[in-house]
């Protein structure tokens, strides 16, 4: 008897702290998409007013926030507050490719703006903008 109370209290122990996990895993990918979302208007920004040689740094957070993104997607965080769609659990590795192809556009933003050539910048930001969207259009719920 005393087995089964103590089964049952950890298992409330592991849902309670899973549940927990994962909503601390949505937190952490909406305000990194936030800041990404931020620095993509920063960037636009600074490419209409000519000043290509400060993109780097907001393309430097898009990229580094990246690197992540894979890992705040764990089992159990498609519920709450979140527009994540369930294919992103299904199809976990489209899912992670899509996210380091966002990365590899957000690091080559970073090597075009310190190119200092503005077309190829405006060029590379273009392609951040096609990789966002290609995530969004099948993972994102609006």
């Amino acid at each position: 008897m005393l087995t089964r109370v103590t089964l049952a209290a950890t298992a409330a122990l592991l849902l309670v702290g899973g549940t927990a996990m994962a909503q601390d895993s949505i937190k952490a990918r909406k305000d990194g998409f936030q800041t990404s979302k931020n620095a993509m208007a920063e960037i636009k920004d600074l490419l209409g007013s000519d000043k290509v040689a400060q993109v780097g740094p907001a393309a430097q957070r898009m990229s580094a926030f990246a690197t992540q993104i894979p890992t705040l997607f764990p089992a159990g965080s498609d519920k709450g507050d979140t527009k994540a769609k369930g294919d992103i659990w299904a199809n976990n590795a489209d899912f992670t490719a899509k996210a380091q192809a966002y990365e590899a556009a957000a690091k080559g933003l970073e090597a075009a703006a310190a190119s200092g050539d503005k077309a190829a910048t405006a060029k590379q930001f273009a392609a951040v903008g096609g990789a966002c969207k290609a995530c969004h259009e099948r993972y994102r719920a609006d």
